[in-house]
């Protein structure tokens, strides 16, 4: 039974036989995420460069790269959609199926079918997901996740400031030196 992992220090998903659990699940996206990384040695160096260049496919190289990025477009972030048409169109082919067939297994090499754990949410949906990009999707999850929580917590704090502020302002320094009454405010505050 062939074990694959993306790193040795964290493997985010583990393959085992044909079954692949992914390690986002629908609704973990990268949306208003302009950049994610490009490890270009590992690109160079890769079976799929190295593929393409002996084959006389270099077309191949610039499909995939499209995909790449339209992938982590996708919901989850990482995947594409197990779908010809819409991976021709994903892909620059338009409704050009017949291109796209003759690109697809070059462009799409080391992409797989893939589990979501969510999956009966979107029943039809079905996935297909790559070990790299996997790994890259998730990691830029977990910072866009550590940023959105940074994000809401100094937006929090700044309540609580203008709260104190205020408190202090209309003469009720008592209630302004209280953490529990300021966090209170400011809570509801925050849902109106």
């Amino acid at each position: 039974m062939p074990h694959n992992r993306l790193t040795e220090t964290e493997p985010a998903t583990e393959i085992v036989g044909d079954f692949w659990e992914y390690p986002l699940a629908f609704g973990d996206t990268l949306s208003s995420h302009e950049w994610v990384p490009l490890h270009i040695n590992r690109l160079l160096t890769s079976r799929f460069v190295a593929r393409a260049l002996a084959e006389n496919r270099r077309a191949d190289i610039g499909t995939a790269l499209l995909l790449w990025c339209e992938a982590f477009r996708q919901d989850p972030a990482g995947t594409l959609p197990d779908d010809d048409l819409e991976l021709a169109r994903l892909a620059g082919y338009g409704a050009d199926l017949e291109s796209w067939r003759a690109a697809r297994e070059g462009a799409l090499y080391g992409w797989r079918e893939t589990h979501i754990s969510n999956q009966e949410e979107a029943p039809g949906n079905r996935r297909l997901g790559h070990v790299m990009i996997a790994g890259i999707a998730r990691d830029m999850h977990r910072r866009k996740r550590g940023r959105d929580q940074a994000r809401t917590e100094g937006s929090k704090a700044m309540a609580r400031t203008r709260v104190r502020r205020k408190l202090v302002e209309i003469k009720c320094g008592r209630a302004a030196e209280s953490p529990d009454v300021v966090n209170e405010i400011a809570e509801w505050l925050g849902q109106r």
